[in-house]
């Protein structure tokens, strides 16, 4: 788990921090924004189930990642964890508090969630 770990870290980084990464990788992720440095923000498309999904970012020299819960028909979004890894994929911090954040559609959140509720076909989206 650890190497697999290390090799998404990697794969994830390098996607978003210039843009190129293996094809497969560039359908996988897609960008939902950009952090206040410029690096991309992207949506994992593989893991997700029902309406929780993970987004990625730069951190440091290794990324983060933030769960979230789309209450799609209610307009309402969760977070249910953050962590951050380290460039070999080692878990460095994390964070299980859960809480509503403010559904904002124009943020990183908020377009990960609209690309979710439409996967799954939720009215309204």
């Amino acid at each position: 788990m650890y190497f697999k770990l290390g090799g998404i870290v990697g794969a994830i980084a390098i996607l978003l921090s210039n843009g190129s990464a293996f094809a497969q990788d560039a359908e996988r992720y897609i960008t939902v924004g950009h952090d206040k440095l410029g690096n991309s923000v992207a949506l994992d498309t593989e893991t997700i189930k029902g309406t929780v999904y993970k987004l990625y970012g730069i951190y440091g020299d290794g990324i983060f990642e933030t769960t979230f819960d789309a209450s799609c028909k209610e307009s309402r979004l969760f977070r249910n964890r953050i962590a951050i890894y380290g460039p070999e994929g080692q878990l460095l911090e994390e964070d299980k508090e859960k809480g509503e954040i403010p559904f904002v559609a124009s943020s990183s959140p908020g377009k990960g969630m609209k690309f979710v509720c439409q996967k799954i076909g939720a009215s309204g989206w």
